[in-house]
């Protein structure tokens, strides 16, 4: 068991599934800035940090994805780990976006950036950390 983000938003103007996580974070889609916000950042921090405490993984033994939130927080949990394991010291957002380009995004290429961008701010939130 580990935490669930369960969260989904669609753009009010185009359709488009994603996270509007910061005052300054558009529809990766269409660039619409929308006024609602889901502090999303703290939630994943917390859950990839207690994947990590009670595992020594960031990916969880199980997980099911019932959300858009529980998905990036998949994708976060492997990429988290590949960089963890990685032997050489390569910046997150270079690993990320080489790690994000190698998936298939289907229709919703648009999110490949936009899930870079998450990964950076964890990331960052991450390192501040301090029990």
């Amino acid at each position: 068991m580990t935490l669930h983000v369960v969260y989904d938003h669609k753009c009010a103007q185009c359709g488009a599934v994603y996270i509007p996580y910061d005052h300054a974070v558009p529809c990766p889609n269409c660039g619409i800035i929308e006024a609602h916000r889901f502090d999303y950042i703290p939630q994943a921090t917390a859950s990839l940090r207690y994947n990590f405490q009670t595992w020594g993984s960031y990916v969880p033994a199980a997980w099911w994805i019932g959300s858009l939130g529980d998905y990036c927080l998949h994708l976060l949990f492997h990429l988290f780990e590949n960089f963890r394991k990685q032997a050489s010291q390569v910046d997150i957002s270079e690993f990320a976006s080489i790690f994000l380009s190698g998936l298939a995004w289907g229709e919703q290429r648009y999110l490949r950036q936009h899930v870079l961008g998450i990964a950076i701010r964890v990331h960052e939130a991450l390192e501040t950390y301090t029990p």
